[in-house]
């Protein structure tokens, strides 16, 4: 699979998080947000979640030498959730704590459906104890429009995604148009009770809601809808994969939209390339740069 790496290069921020760090600050230097993934899910030893915890613990080290309010993103199967349950919160209470004291926001990433009601146990026990978790949450599954609703009612900050995982029939929606209406329904709740201040307070380091989505169409719908209801462009995050629709990304941003980027970093590229290049409508985008990528 050496041969994907030219397009894994597009997606990654870098191999280690030294070589992401030019990266990253020319995407702050620019004007975006940014989220931070170490890559890498379902450890399969308590040493590669030993490894995990460290890294995270030294990128939140590191921006905070800096002063930059990042956001972190985590998969708790790569702090060992299906190692040991107890032995992941304590790994991301340690890594929320760092984040709170740094006024940082940690969102935990939503992974296949077997792991989704751990993954919210796991936001609900955190934000007990500290308001910067939150978690993404995937519009495709019949169950998310209750977990939403569970979401907002704790105060849990949302990132809302299509999904990424292929999933079953009795999971999941399949057909294009549905998985749509359901996406952009959810996403205008999530935009209504944001106008609502449900979630973001004065002095709050509670992270302000998200959706995450290259779909055009969804995007200039709820923007359409922010300019009929005169909702605020920082009530919303609209977060984008690193290295997917940049121009896109781009054209938000100058009109003033809080737009975040996705930014991934680490050896276990492939996973992550791969469900990327799934993603049908970015393959004519990717190809048409991939040589550029190859040659540079």
């Amino acid at each position: 699979m050496k041969w994907l790496f030219p397009l894994a290069k597009r997606f990654i921020a870098g191999h280690d998080f030294d070589s992401a760090i030019p990266v990253i600050s020319k995407i702050i230097h620019d004007g975006y947000d940014v989220t931070i993934d170490y890559l890498g899910e379902i450890s399969k030893t308590e040493e590669d979640c030993e490894k995990a915890l460290k890294q995270y613990c030294d990128i939140i080290e590191y921006y905070a030498l800096v002063n930059y309010p990042l956001d972190i993103s985590i998969k708790p199967t790569q702090l060992g959730l299906l190692l040991d349950k107890e032995k992941c919160y304590a790994r991301l209470n340690e890594i929320v704590h760092r984040a709170y004291l740094n006024a940082m926001t940690v969102r935990l990433d939503m992974e296949d459906s077997s792991v989704t009601q751990d993954t919210i146990d796991l936001a609900i026990r955190l934000r007990k104890q500290f308001n910067n978790v939150g978690i993404a949450l995937q519009s495709n599954l019949y169950r998310t429009d209750k977990d939403l609703t569970d979401m907002m009612n704790k105060k849990i900050s949302v990132r809302l995604v299509k999904g990424a995982y292929k999933e079953h029939i009795n999971k999941s929606y399949k057909q294009k148009h549905l998985i749509h209406e359901t996406f952009l329904k959810q996403a205008l709740r999530l935009v209504s009770d944001r106008c609502r201040s449900y979630y973001h307070f004065k002095n709050d380091t509670t992270p302000i809601p998200a959706i995450g989505t290259h779909d055009e169409k969804i995007i200039d719908e709820l923007l359409s809808y922010f300019n009929r209801f005169n909702v605020g462009h920082e009530d919303l995050f609209i977060e984008m994969l690193y290295g997917i629709r940049r121009d896109l990304a781009s054209s938000l941003l100058s009109n003033g939209y809080c737009v975040r980027l996705y930014v991934p970093f680490g050896t276990d590229w492939l996973p992550y390339t791969l469900r990327r290049l799934k993603e049908f409508k970015n393959m004519k985008f990717v190809f048409t740069n991939v040589f550029k990528e190859i040659f540079s």
